[in-house]
This record gives structure tokens, sequence and C-alpha cells, in this order.
């Protein structure tokens, strides 16, 4: 058999629960419905940190932040290594494995790694990138945006003024404050989802004789939420339901949760967050609907039996949960994210993967059903022994890191902002070792909304004192870098 094809699609900020094969009861994905029983499912999935940048240098290099360096969201003004906002220069990704390998590499949508007008590590053939946060340099989605004479909805209000809607149209102040900015849009031609699977269809109606990588970065669900009016009129306000922990007080929790920017206000509009909520569920149902434009071109070029396609998102999204939200803890919808992969022609349909799966496997797992490796240091690992065979792999703990909203947000260069949290999930078992604050343990199957922190618990100190010591264990693996506080 030929080297299979991979497609690997990334959506940003996903929640692992708004999906049909989920069993969430209102959103819609038929598309990702049916991979999903025709393939592999990571039922328990974490991203390897719950913020863009760190998390997508990590799915990309099977590597976690404090090594590959990447522990900020990158910026147009954050280029110097020492701000630790950009890709390790060193650093061998998915597509420089691939590439070295006789592979086609493609990209579309956002690189969020730094340099994003430069073609790198081995999409330098077919280079779909449109830049990060308004940089001045020409931008080939903005550009399109002109060509086709549609307003640019994501143009910042900080950035060129080329956009014919007004801001007080495309900006919810109330939900604005909490991150989560939507729009209804008239053309279809105006989402950014849309633009990013046009350039994948594109690069596979260009296939030629070698194997072939697509990474298809989708930066939807991620604000601004854009979405047709006949998505968001699918999910009824009447319908949604607030979360249960929708006013959870944080009694017991670290202090610096209530100070999140993502922080809710106790008179938050109800009526208001419902509806950003349907805007949410709405473009998660064009995403799906995105995806199967994929599956079907594959169809229609006979390469289905021999593509990989898998589907994840960099992190998940709070969604009003603990009364916040984005992203950037630990809480299960900021940290966990949908994982699935198929293969008619190599993975079982209909298998679950029971254990918690680190985000820092896939890539490796990936390379190694093609038979391919990374070479090199990694903090992952493959599972794609036991899933071919339809088996569960050995169940190992996962980790997670995080930097603080000050190194995010407010560009803090400060070691302490960069390298601040470290997460480990070992069987029912979460623990958030905080550096400045007091840490965190829950036990999922008996606490699964993450209400009762039990780490001061005297009863609980050899758990404690053990999931520190995995944590120790793994920062020094390859190097704990400005995670050296925990490498004890």
């Amino acid at each position: 058999m030929p080297s299979p094809n991979v497609i690997l699609i990334m959506c940003d900020q996903l929640r692992y629960d708004c999906l049909g094969y989920a069993e969430h009861p209102l959103v819609k994905t038929p598309h990702l419905d049916r991979l999903a029983e025709g393939g592999v499912v990571f039922d328990t999935t974490y991203c390897p940190s719950p913020v863009c940048s760190p998390a997508r240098a990590s799915w990309l290099t099977g590597t976690y932040p404090h090594y590959h360096g990447q522990l900020a969201n990158y910026g147009p003004t954050r280029l110097e290594p020492e701000k630790m906002a950009v890709l390790r220069p060193d650093a061998v990704t998915l597509g420089d494995v691939f590439s070295a390998n006789g592979y086609r590499c493609g990209i579309a949508g956002p690189w969020h790694l730094g340099h994003d007008h430069v073609p790198q590590h081995g999409f330098e053939e077919f280079w779909r990138v449109y830049r990060y946060q308004g940089e001045s340099r020409p931008d080939i989605l903005f550009d399109y945006f002109d060509e086709v004479g549609v307003p640019n909805i994501y143009q910042s209000e900080s950035g060129p003024a080329n956009s014919t809607v007004p801001i007080e149209k495309r900006r919810i102040p109330e939900i604005q404050r909490c991150g989560l900015q939507y729009v209804r849009i008239d053309d279809p031609r105006q989402q950014r989802t849309t633009w990013t699977i046009e350039q994948g269809l594109e690069f596979l109606d260009t296939k030629d004789d070698r194997p072939f990588f697509l990474f298809l970065s989708v930066k939807d669900p991620h604000p601004l939420i854009a979405v047709m009016k006949e998505w968001v009129d699918a999910y009824p306000l009447e319908d949604i339901e607030l979360p249960a922990t929708f006013k959870d007080d944080l009694e017991g929790r670290p202090a610096w949760l209530h100070t999140e920017s993502g922080r809710l206000p106790d008179e938050v509009d109800e009526s208001k967050f419902r509806e950003m909520v349907a805007h949410y569920y709405a473009l998660v149902t064009h995403i799906d609907d995105q995806v199967g434009r994929i599956v079907k071109k594959l169809q229609e070029l006979d390469l289905e039996e021999n593509t990989i396609l898998a589907f994840i998102s960099d992190h998940g999204e709070m969604l009003g949960d603990h009364q916040t939200t984005t992203k950037r803890n630990f809480f299960e919808a900021s940290s966990r994210v949908p994982c699935l992969a198929t293969w008619l022609g190599g993975l079982p349909a209909g298998h679950h993967v029971e254990a918690p799966f680190g985000g820092v496997d896939l890539a490796p797992t990936l390379l190694d059903l093609c038979e391919l490796s990374f070479g090199g240091p990694i903090d992952g690992r493959s599972v794609a022994d036991a899933i071919r065979s339809g088996a569960q792999p050995a169940a190992i703990p996962v980790f997670s890191e995080v930097a603080t909203s000050d190194a995010i947000n407010d560009r803090s260069p400060a070691p302490e902002d960069l390298a601040a949290r470290v997460m480990v999930r070992e069987g029912s078992w979460k623990f958030n070792w905080n550096r400045s604050d007091i840490d965190e343990l829950y036990d999922l199957p008996s606490d699964p909304d993450e209400l009762h922190n039990l780490a001061s618990d005297p009863g609980q100190a050899d758990r404690v004192a053990h999931l520190r010591g995995l944590i120790s264990q793994m920062v020094q693996h390859t190097g704990p870098g400005h995670y050296h506080w925990c490498a004890t």
C-alpha cells in the first residue's frame, strides 16, 4: 500500500462536549458524527496548553511548551525569542518530518507560531497563511475580502479601517468584556473557515503523485464568532440551558481565577449570554458543514481509503462554566478537547480510546501510522499499534501547562508569569500545581464539575506528593526550561 495521506483539521477554542457524537443535546454535527462512527475517538483528550500558540506548537511537535519554548501567544510585537512567544528555531514539526520524507505539504489558515509572513517548517510549497492580530503586511485573507467585495468583519478596530460594517453592529459590549463577541453575517464569503476550506479543496484538486500532508488551521469557533442567520436560527434561545456552575463563587479555589479577564460579572445579561451561546453552537455546525466538504472531495478524488483524517481543537472554551468564558485554566471545559482520527484503510470503525490521551501524543501517533517518526526528543508517545488493532493503549499520566494572563494578554516576560501552572491527570484524579497560589485536586468521577478542591485535605497529602512527583519527572524528561520551579 502506498504511504497514507494525512489531513489534520485543528479548530480553535472548540469545547470537547459541543459535538453530536459527544452526546450534546443540541449541537448538530452530522459530518463529524459520521467520522466518529467510522474511526477512532479519543474520549478524554487534554490539550498541551489551554492557550492558542503554546498548544498549537505542542500539537505539531509532540513536545510540551517548556521544551519548544512558546510559552505565550505569538503577536507581531513579540518576535524576540526571549519573549517566549515564537516557536524555537530548531523545533521539528509534523510539516518538517513529512516534507523530509517526500510528502507534499500544505497549510491554510493561521500559523500562529511566529513570522506568519514567512513560509516555513515544510509548508513552503503551499503556504496559505493569513496574518495574526492585524499585522500591517499584506494579508491573503483580507485581500480576498477586498477582491470579492465583501465587508471584512475580522479587521480589528485598531487596524486599517477598511470594514464597511459599523463597529456597533458587530460588537456586543456586554459580551465583548467577556471575550466572546459575535455577529451575524450576510454573505458566506465573509467567513474565515469557509475561506480556509476553499484553500484546502484547491490543495486537493492540485494533488500530484506524492503523498500529502494538509494542515487546515481553522480559527473558529474562537471569537469573533461570525455566522449566517440560518445557522443561528437552528438554536432557539429557549432551548439553551446555562451550565450548572454558571454562578460558581469559586470558593476554595485559587484566587487568580477570580480576576481572570473571562470572569463574568454577577449582573451579566443571561438572555444576551444565551444568544452568544446560540452563535457559538451555530458556528460549530458551520465548521461541521465545512468538514463535510473535505470528506466529499476525498470521496470524489478516490482518496478516502488511503487518507488519515484527524480532527482536534487547540484548546477548549469555558462558555459560562464556573462563571467564566474563554480558556487559560485547567477546568475540563478549557483543557479538554475533541480528538478523532479516521482511516478507512488502516483504522477500525467505532473504536473509543477510554484512557486520557495527551495532546503531545497525536503527532507521534500520526507519524507512526505512516511508518515515520520525529527521530529526536519528544514528550509524547505513539499509540498507533493499539488503535490499529482496536485495543486500549496503556493508561499513563497526561499533562498541560499554561502561563498567567499577565504573560498571555499583557506581555509580561517574567519567568514566573510565563511558566505558572502545570496540570496532571492520572486515573480519576486531576491535580493542578499553581506556582504562586494554592493547588487544586479533584476526583473527577465523584466531582465532575470540579467544585470541591481536595488539595489541602490532610488525607490527600500522599496523593498530592505523588502527583507533584509525576510533574517533576515530566518537565525533566526534555529539560524543564522556565518550569525548573517544579523540577524538584
